[in-house]
């Protein structure tokens, strides 16, 4: 019984241990948006940080996941312990740009969705709630969020992405 406090304890004081990133946060800068099918959005992107390879090991070496999530609403909360209620998410994918020098090209391919308090269900979002939502807005903001094993989340800077481009996008015809 000694031993099972024992480890408790020791496993209490070791969750605590998450190292931070030796990276700064990222800078991003918009580059453009398309629909690809009727429900999805590619979101493309620089960054002058590697977001994908962070520890610099390896693109995605040590990672849990690497995330894109843009808040559709006035919800800007990016932690990782808290759901978006309107929001555009998806993985980041390297795309490969030799013309820009220190620069990281991504794109992430998101869904415009609702997700509940929970997380416990998610829907997509419909033009007509996408074009209301959007509404009265410029603009949303975006953030990279990267998880790892053992270190805390990685958060970049705001990217703000232009909502005429994205409504553009979203009232295209299928």
């Amino acid at each position: 019984m000694m031993y099972r406090v024992l480890i408790c304890c020791l496993l209490a004081i070791c969750s605590g241990c998450a190292k931070d990133h030796t990276k700064p946060p990222a800078n991003l800068s918009f580059e453009s948006v398309e629909r690809e099918k009727s429900l999805l959005y590619i979101i493309r992107y620089q960054s002058d940080v590697d977001v994908l390879d962070l520890f610099d090991r390896g693109e995605r070496v040590g990672m849990i996941s690497g995330m894109l999530h843009c808040a559709l609403a006035d919800d800007h909360d990016f932690s990782v312990g808290k759901a978006i209620q309107f929001s555009a998410s998806g993985l980041i994918r390297s795309e490969k740009n030799e013309n820009n020098k220190g620069k990281f090209s991504y794109l992430t391919r998101a869904f415009l969705s609702e997700t509940s308090s929970n997380r416990s269900s998610e829907r997509n979002l419909s033009v007509i709630e996408l074009n209301q939502l959007l509404a009265n807005k410029q603009q949303i903001p975006c953030k990279v969020v990267v998880t790892a094993y053992g270190y805390k989340p990685y958060y970049s800077n705001t990217m703000n992405l232009p909502v005429a481009d994205l409504l553009r996008e979203i009232n295209k015809p299928r």
